[in-house]
């Protein structure tokens, strides 16, 4: 029975994220093709499998190619111009641009860093993303350099804590986001290999000094 246990939990953990990973890009396939397909389908009578969702992918290449170019780009502020003078409208749409800037944007990256902080209190530690410094009225309050973070929770670093932290606060680490992201995510039972070759073991196999 222990080997059998063995066995099942080997193979759960070989199935598991390829079953779920299959099943995201599922949903993600039915739901974009109902997008456009039904329309498509009605009007054209074309009876394709994924046919929404080959018009879906064609439509945002095609806007990303013309929003590219110099001219498309000025189009583009304008059409934004105009949404965000739209009452309500705006408020919501500034906000979901802004994050999918931060998120999709080739010239920045939502987390620079990661680093610890003290949290829920002293003596304990977080892992924590560098986000942006903070700046202007704020350091000016505080009197202190100052850094915004995300602190994301365990095991879904979608939702978190955004803080300002003095910088001298922050204890930087060598870490890569996405070791770190993989930390917060098995909580903490995954190590990185940046952070196990400072395990005494790991020095000793090197021949390191401690």
């Amino acid at each position: 029975m222990r080997r059998l246990r063995h066995y099942f939990l080997t193979g759960l953990a070989v199935v598991l994220p390829t079953a779920l990973t299959a099943y995201v890009l599922w949903i993600l396939f039915v739901k974009l093709d109902a997008v456009l397909g039904t329309f498509i389908r009605k009007k054209a009578g074309l009876e394709i499998p994924g046919i929404g969702f080959l018009a879906v992918l064609v439509i945002v290449l095609a806007v990303g190619a013309v929003a590219s170019n110099l001219i498309g780009r000025k189009l583009v502020r304008v059409g934004q111009r105009g949404l965000e003078a739209i009452p309500l409208f705006n408020k919501i749409y500034v906000a979901i641009r802004e994050i999918s800037d931060a998120f999709l944007s080739d010239e920045s990256r939502m987390f620079r860093q990661v680093a610890l902080i003290q949290f829920p209190r002293t003596g304990l530690y977080s892992i924590c993303f560098l986000t942006s410094p903070s700046g202007g009225e704020i350091d000016a309050k505080l009197g202190k350099k100052t850094v915004n973070v995300f602190l994301p929770t365990t095991p879904n670093p979608t939702t978190g804590f955004m803080l300002v932290v003095s910088e001298s606060d922050l204890i930087p680490l060598s870490l890569s986001v996405e070791d770190g992201l993989k930390m917060v995510i098995s909580g903490g039972s995954v190590v990185p290999d940046s952070i196990r070759k400072w395990l005494p073991s790991a020095r000793t196999e090197t021949g390191g000094a401690g």
